[in-house]
């Protein structure tokens, strides 16, 4: 339906009011902005899952370096003789080391851990666990 008014220079305007049947959005539009909407929530699951996977990861590596720290405050309590080749178990890492003389006045202590962790190298999925190494180095006081 459109009604027609006259302008002051003498034209004739038009101006139309919409039939009810062309206000809303078209199916078309619908289906795009669904299909927006499922791409995006799709990579926000993605993401959600791989931040999970790695909060589990920096756990455990928090978890290793605690067990670490562990052994190394224990031997590095012993008298400077007694620091020998030994192994333990912290949580659910088991920790082993060896001592080395390093001169005089020091030995070098290699320690390996094994436990629950990520491998860079494939591992075998019968054996999640991983095996990490840390040197350090025990002075004559």
């Amino acid at each position: 339906m459109t009604t027609q008014t006259e302008s002051p220079r003498g034209t004739r305007a038009f101006g139309s009011v919409r039939p009810s049947g062309r206000s809303g959005f078209s199916l078309v539009e619908v289906i795009i902005a669904i299909v927006i909407l499922a791409v995006g929530v799709l990579g926000l699951a993605g993401s959600t899952a791989y931040i999970v996977r790695q909060i589990t990861f920096s756990d455990l590596l928090t978890e290793r370096s605690i067990a670490f720290q562990t052994v190394i405050d224990r031997l590095q309590s012993l008298p400077y003789d007694s620091v020998l080749n030994g192994d333990d178990s912290v949580g659910v890492f088991y920790i082993r080391w060896e001592v080395t003389p390093d001169g005089a006045q020091s030995k070098m202590v290699r320690m390996w851990t094994t436990g629950p962790g990520m491998a860079n190298a494939p591992v075998p999925t019968n054996n999640p666990l991983h095996v990490d190494s840390f040197d350090f180095r025990v002075l004559r006081r």
